[in-house]
């Protein structure tokens, strides 16, 4: 999927060889997954999320993607409503991610006064195809794309880039672009993530805390075929993990087809039967507030683990706008500019 992307012409790997960033206007897009602003979106933003056939590979997908995705999202869309509702009434995915891209050009307009900063989104509005259309509107020569996914994954920053790909392929504008896909093993994030665990560990008794790892999962023929997520996954974990207690785990593992695992549910309720009394989970695939965290993981799954008898069950915070974690995007973006 990235192939497509970086192998059009108008890919710079090192854009500071051919933009003047200091004089020429350029931009900076955040992409993300997307959430519906209103609970009674969710249907449409099911029907676009099993409509990608990269991501939900559905039988006879030439044909019937779209007709099994209209059928699919019809029938889960009343239990995703009652989610959301449970969270507020809408997904703060793009209300964090709005935050970040504003405190970024903060940052980089003092050094690079004609920055803009963009959002878009793969399966809602805004929509990565129309913000890339508002950077041609806004005089934009260049647009560095930046994934809010730490580990690269064809099915959330890859299937992002067939679009950016498919755009760059059709527009006549002129423009570039570039791309930050991945970042998970920076000394930066892993920082912001055992700062996180810290914290969380002053609110358990420490001494007997497990520390719970979360990640998405993925079909493992997905791992079978080379996707570097998993192995991504694991160095984060490596690298945030040590010293602690800690074990990886998933969740979202839907179908008849196999997936990664151990299942961060199945885990939880493992250890409790062990006499494990205090957890933290550590959501890692995601960096904002989201659905799966909010209502996922600190309603569902909590519920669940004092149910199963945990005593003190501890998610820790997201980064969102963290200023630190805004810092460390705009040094990322830097050094793009800078490569050579």
């Amino acid at each position: 999927m990235i192939d497509k992307l970086i192998k059009n012409p108008r890919y710079l790997d090192c854009p500071g060889v051919s933009i003047d960033f200091g004089e020429e206007k350029w931009g900076v897009l955040l992409f993300n997954m997307g959430g519906p602003e209103k609970a009674e979106d969710a249907g449409s933003f099911l029907y676009n999320f099993f409509s990608d056939p990269n991501l939900t590979s559905l039988p006879f997908s030439g044909v019937l993607q779209k007709p099994l995705a209209k059928l699919m999202a019809v029938r889960k869309a009343p239990k995703v409503v009652r989610q959301y509702r449970a969270i507020g009434g809408s997904s703060p995915l793009l209300k964090w991610t709005r935050l970040a891209a504003s405190g970024i050009k903060r940052e980089l307009s003092k050094q690079y006064p004609h920055v803009e900063a963009f959002v878009g989104m793969r399966y809602f509005e805004p929509y990565i195809l129309d913000e890339l259309d508002a950077a041609v509107d806004e005089g934009c020569r260049h647009v560095i794309l930046m994934s809010m996914y730490p580990q690269y994954c064809r099915a959330t920053t890859g299937t992002a880039l067939v679009k950016a790909a498919e755009w760059l392929e059709d527009t006549d504008a002129d423009i570039s672009l570039s791309l930050i896909g991945q970042w998970h093993n920076r000394p930066e994030y892993i920082n912001l993530l055992r700062g996180r665990i810290e914290s969380a560990l002053e609110k358990v008794d420490r001494t007997r805390a497990k520390i719970v790892f979360s990640a998405y999962s993925i079909p493992q023929k997905l791992v079978d075929t080379g996707d570097p997520y998993f192995r991504q996954v694991k160095e984060t974990v490596t690298l945030a993990g040590e010293g602690y207690d800690c074990i990886l785990t998933f969740r979202r593992r839907n179908g008849p087809v196999r997936w990664i695992g151990p299942d961060t549910d199945a885990t939880v309720r493992r250890l409790a039967r062990e006499g494990v009394t205090d957890v933290v989970v550590v959501p890692i695939s995601f960096v904002f507030d989201h659905v799966e965290i909010l209502y996922g993981i600190d309603i569902r799954l909590r519920e669940a683990a004092l149910k199963a008898g945990i005593k003190r069950f501890i998610r820790t915070e997201s980064l969102n706008d963290d200023p630190r974690f805004i810092e460390f995007l705009a040094d990322l973006i830097e050094e793009k500019i800078a490569a050579r």
